[in-house]
């Protein structure tokens, strides 16, 4: 499975990403990167085979420093990385700790006026 394939599956997975509507953007933005990443090692193999066949230099870089930090930064923006869906879970987590704790003092009011 290609870094494509595996961002598909990792967004069907995430109920909270909303890739038709506010996310849709950055959605599609991690997808092209996903879809650049894989077809790289292809585009320096024929640029490499290009090059030797005219002796010349690759007309494109060897490395590419940038696509796999930005595509992370995608995901995490999406909430698609471990750290993010921990930091996730323990917002859901405290949200619910906080509503809990107030219809414990509201039970406890009730049953003080009573």
């Amino acid at each position: 499975m290609g870094v494509y394939e595996a961002t598909l599956v990792a967004i069907a997975a995430a109920p909270y990403v909303d890739r038709v509507g506010a996310d849709a953007g950055t959605v599609e933005a991690a997808l092209a990167l996903a879809r650049k990443i894989d077809a790289w090692d292809e585009i320096v193999e024929l640029a490499m085979e290009q090059a030797a066949e005219s002796e010349r230099k690759p007309t494109v870089p060897v490395h590419d420093n940038t696509s796999l930090p930005t595509f992370l930064r995608y995901c995490e923006a999406l909430g698609l990385t471990p750290a993010t869906r921990r930091a996730l879970a323990a917002e859901v987590k405290a949200e619910g700790d906080a509503v809990d704790e107030l219809k414990k003092r509201r039970g406890r009011k009730q049953a003080a006026s009573g």
